[in-house]
């Protein structure tokens, strides 16, 4: 018992868990209190604010996990970052020493960069967030404070904005867990704050005050890990801001950026047209439901997520066969936990919240389940898209774009007849009709692999791993 405690406490994979969980179910497990503590058009009106928030990571334009993908290159030993693809020195060993004069330009440059893009988040979403927020909140009593609360909401945003690089350059350096323990005690703080504040009557400000706690400390503590994780031997030598790099990072970041834009319209811009169709009640319910998958679908990430680091350093490396074999186990957990959640949801969820007593209900059954499964299908593609990623290319823009707009023009025109079903409907096909399957092929060619091989690998799981 004692040994397998200290592996779970070195474990990556379980730290990432704990983090993944508090972060997605931040207000999940705070949803009994919510529930008792703010009216229902205050929970959507949350849910809108969430969505809108989302606006301020699309303004990253992909760099954050480009920053991963690149400090695994220079930690990896890469003599060079490519705009494209990777760069290899046939001359160099397989194995070699982090470069950590190039990892340091990489830190500087992207120090500059999120400072400017930091302020640009503040102002577009107090400006244009706020106007939404303005006409959805228009007959509500409390509007004003609602409405104060948003931009503090959008300071929060900035906040979280600008310290998300530190995670995503720890993760980069292998140092995952360390990313994780961050991830931990900033989700604690919007636990404390929001907790506390819904215990003293604040509402809705309980979870925008939290919201801000978290931000300042994901910075806090993200610089100074990152500092002390690099510093052995020798820490980053100086250096400032590079043209050079940034035209490295550039092209492919702002193609993931589009890439991003494209996958808000297709997975949260619903909940905007449900607040503009079907009211904030509906909105509540939708938001619950989409939560609660959400939180299913960090969680099974995570059995992949903890190994892009590795699989970024193997691809720099030339080692495909065994990013194969970490890949395919990894994969295999990912499908057999969310189905094993996603039942947990269809048949639980409902049963807790009636015990609970919620006003606010989840989606109807049907609704439910078809919902599991579009999201299902998105998780599953999206993670053989990060493992094209991984190749230091992005062929996603196009699809992602024109799904994305598809699906809100679809949605738009079936929602007021159809309700919930038409938001549902119009994902589903939009996206069945080729992002659900296309990245998987794309993947399973960057590897050399042929699909019915590699599929008959995740589901009879034999021994050894052979290609051929």
């Amino acid at each position: 018992m004692k040994v397998l405690f200290q592996r779970t406490v070195r474990s990556a994979a379980a730290w990432s868990f704990l983090a993944t969980l508090l972060r997605v179910g931040a207000s999940v497990f705070v949803l009994p209190l919510i529930l008792r503590k703010i009216p229902p058009e205050q929970l959507g009106l949350w849910y809108v604010f969430g969505t809108i928030g989302c606006f301020a990571s699309l303004l990253d334009f992909g760099f954050e996990p480009t920053i991963t993908r690149l400090a695994s290159y220079t930690w990896g030993g890469a003599r060079r970052l490519a705009a494209f693809g990777i760069h290899k020195d046939e001359s160099a060993p397989t194995s070699v020493e982090p470069n950590r004069p190039l990892l340091g330009e990489l830190v500087a440059t992207l120090k500059v960069y999120y400072f400017w893009i930091g302020l640009a988040v503040l102002v577009l979403l107090a400006l244009g967030g706020g106007g939404w927020v303005w006409i959805v909140t228009a007959n509500l009593a409390t509007a004003t404070s609602l409405r104060l609360a948003w931009l503090v909401y959008a300071t929060g945003c900035c906040l979280n904005f600008i310290s998300g690089r530190w995670p995503a350059l720890l993760s980069g350096v292998g140092a995952v867990r360390e990313a994780q323990h961050i991830g931990i005690i900033s989700s604690l703080c919007y636990y404390i704050f929001a907790v506390g504040g819904l215990l003293a009557g604040l509402g809705l400000w309980a979870m925008v005050l939290g919201f801000l706690a978290m931000g300042f400390a994901t910075r806090t503590l993200g610089k100074h890990v990152f500092q002390r994780v690099v510093a052995l031997p020798g820490g980053l030598p100086p250096a400032h801001f590079h043209r050079e790099i940034f035209s490295v990072i550039w092209p492919n970041a702002w193609r993931l950026g589009l890439v991003s834009v494209g996958a808000f319209l297709i997975v949260q811009a619903n909940t905007l047209v449900c607040s503009a169709f079907l009211g904030l009640k509906t909105t509540a319910s939708y938001g619950i439901s989409t939560q609660l998958i959400a939180m299913l679908v960090g969680l099974c990430n995570v059995w992949v997520s903890v190994k892009w680091p590795l699989i970024n350093q193997l691809r720099v490396q030339g080692r495909n066969d065994e990013i194969v074999r970490v890949f395919v186990s990894r994969m295999r957990l990912t499908i057999l936990s969310y189905f094993a959640g996603a039942s947990a949801i269809l048949f639980l969820a409902p049963l807790v919240l009636r015990v609970i007593g919620s006003k606010t209900t989840l989606l109807p059954s049907g609704q439910l389940a078809v919902l599991a499964l579009i999201q299902f299908l998105e998780m599953h593609h999206a993670i053989y898209a990060t493992l094209v990623l991984s190749e230091n290319r992005n062929p996603f823009l196009k699809p992602a774009l024109i799904s994305g707009v598809a699906v809100i023009i679809s949605s738009v025109v079936l929602t007021p007849r159809y309700g919930v079903w038409g938001m549902l409907i119009s994902t589903g096909l939009v996206q069945a009709s080729y992002n659900n399957w296309w990245p998987v092929l794309r993947a399973l060619r960057g590897l050399e692999l042929k699909p019915s091989h590699y599929f008959i690998h995740i589901f009879l799981r034999p021994r050894p791993w052979n290609k051929s």
